[in-house]
């Protein structure tokens, strides 16, 4: 079935097996399409844009990812979870001469919300979607960590800073998709290594400066074996100062284009299309996560069957539809963030509900819409007519629309995979956050009087204020950030840590998929003489510089 965007008017399909999958959870076919789709629900992420305020019920002074200015009330974490306010207490009689998201809106509005989600961490007050971390700053969608600062999805690791979709590694720097790394730096796609510095999709290996592909390999630069002094001098050269790094970065930058890759970052995947993925089975269109079976159009997902259309989706979710953020849950739809939840739809920060419409910030519930509990006949029987009004107002089935979104597109994670302009997302009905966090133009070192080497920098920088090169924004050193940075014998960054982040971000492939074909042209391979007619789906655009192989192909070149 081809359908065109409502949004962008962009022609997509609707597969057969969506047609099944969207019969089976009774909700009717998208009038978005997938980006689109992507885009409202990532409108519901803020995750690294914080502001100061005040909790609304202590009064004590708090970090929150929701404005001084928000229309809804902000709690910090004890008081969001105490029992000194009942989100039942705002409870709200439907009325259904008003539509829906009218009410919800109005609900939203009162419902006080958690400043930052934070689980059982220890002196990590600058995180969100964290849990279980001990002296983190500024990580985010982390868990497990310790001494970890500046990263997005870092897991299971231990000192490691400025790193993005890092797990289970130690000491690492400037690290893009890396696992169980050891002393890693300015290193992506890498595993099971130590000792890498600007080094890519290397296993195994152990002292390598400027290697790719390589495979139980050490002291090699540019995957030539070097002596181990040899090796040495070589990384003392690079590091000797900021301009010599800056240097390696451009290099490693060229190395990348003209190396060979894989059309997909996959392991042990079977009949999915995407990218980043590892143990997924029967799928379309899958980013970034691991351990799903017939699941499609997600991301940032783990350990589930049989869902569609979810972003943040962890740990054995089933029959879910159109979220953001959830856990453990089951036929829910249309939600951002419910947690240990089933049949809850249009629900948003709730955790243990079951049969639940249009909630907000329940805790234990049943048989709810609008935060009302009803008995279990009439609850169905409001459920129906809620259903066959929304019907009428094409709303049935859809998620929430833009502007229920409680942030500015700008300060969400929907700007880093989407980074639309201002006017762009106002056309498409999104919020806009005008009042931008940080200060300007107080530094008090400009950026060309930076230090040119770590040995130069004494504990004095922690009390200046320092300017990133490219924003213009002022920010600082931490002391654990400066005392590993003398430890690694890194220099200074010249920019901030958003900046940084943005660039990171920028090194991985884009969520979007392109059909293409093998440009293995070795005639040793399986194909003989001729070229590979393997076809795929890849995230490498046909306007990229890399050589992009099938996996027969690569297998038989790399490994």
């Amino acid at each position: 079935m081809q359908k065109f965007c409502k949004t962008c008017n962009k022609k997509f399909e609707i597969r057969e097996e969506d047609l099944i999958f969207y019969e089976q959870v009774k909700t009717t076919p998208p009038l978005f399409c997938p980006d689109c789709r992507m885009m409202q629900r990532l409108a519901f992420r803020n995750e690294r844009t914080f502001y100061k305020r005040t909790c609304d019920l202590c009064k004590k002074n708090i970090i929150s990812i929701y404005t001084g200015s928000a229309p809804f009330p902000i709690y910090c974490h004890e008081c969001w979870w105490s029992d000194a306010w009942d989100p039942k207490s705002f409870a709200q009689d439907y009325d259904l001469n008003k539509t829906f998201f009218e009410q919800y809106k109005k609900l939203q509005s009162k419902v006080p919300r958690l400043a930052l989600m934070i689980v059982n961490s220890v002196r990590s007050e600058y995180t969100n979607g964290a849990a279980e971390n001990k002296d983190c700053y500024l990580i985010f969608a982390a868990d497990y960590n310790q001494d970890c600062l500046y990263g997005r999805l870092v897991q299971r690791s231990r000192s490691c800073v400025d790193c993005a979709f890092i797990y289970d590694s130690e000491l690492c720097y400037e690290c893009i998709d890396v696992h169980k790394c050891f002393k890693c730096m300015y290193s992506e796609q890498c595993e099971g290594s130590s000792d890498l510095i600007f080094c890519y999709n290397m296993r195994d290996s152990n002292n390598c400066i400027f290697c790719t592909n390589g495979r139980h390999i050490s002291n090699a630069i540019l995957n030539v074996k070097y002596t181990k002094e040899e090796y040495e001098k070589k990384k003392t050269e690079i590091f000797s100062n900021y301009e010599n790094i800056e240097k390696a970065k451009k290099e490693f930058e060229e190395l990348k284009k003209k190396t060979i890759v894989k059309y997909a970052l996959q392991t042990k995947c079977h009949k999915v299309t995407g990218d980043y993925i590892y143990n997924c089975y029967d799928g379309e269109s899958v980013f970034d996560s691991s351990d799903l079976k017939n699941c499609s159009y997600m991301a940032d997902a783990e350990s589930g069957i049989d869902s569609m259309d979810c972003n943040n989706y962890y740990h054995k979710n089933e029959l879910c539809y159109n979220i953001m953020g959830v856990l453990q849950s089951s036929k829910s739809k249309n939600c951002a963030f419910v947690f240990y939840s089933n049949e809850a739809e249009y629900c948003e920060n709730c955790y243990h509900m079951t049969n639940a419409f249009g909630c907000i910030a329940i805790r234990k519930g049943q048989y709810m819409i609008l935060n009302k509990e009803y008995s279990k006949e009439k609850y169905f029987e409001l459920r129906k007519e809620i259903d066959e009004q929304m019907k009428k107002d094409d709303t049935f089935g859809q998620f929430f629309p833009p502007e229920i979104a409680p942030f500015g597109f700008n300060e969400t994670l929907g700007y880093d995979y989407y980074p639309i302009t201002k006017e762009e997302s106002i056309k498409r009905g999104f919020n806009w956050q005008n009042q931008t966090t940080g200060t300007y133009g107080k530094e008090t070192i400009k950026e060309k009087d930076m230090p040119k080497t770590i040995g130069e920098v004494t504990e004095n920088i922690l009390n200046e204020i320092l300017v990133c090169k490219d924003c213009k924004k002022n920010f600082r050193i931490t002391k654990s950030e400066l005392d590993f940075y003398k430890r690694m014998n890194i220099p200074l960054p010249h920019k901030d840590f958003e900046c940084r982040h943005q660039d990171r971000m920028k090194k991985r492939n884009p969520r979007k998929l392109w059909h293409r074909s093998c440009m293995c042209e070795v005639k040793n391979h399986q194909h003989g003489t001729e070229k590979c007619e393997n076809e795929f789906e890849t995230s490498y655009s046909p306007d990229r510089p890399e050589i992009v192989y099938c996996e027969t192909c690569y297998q038989q070149e790399v490994y």
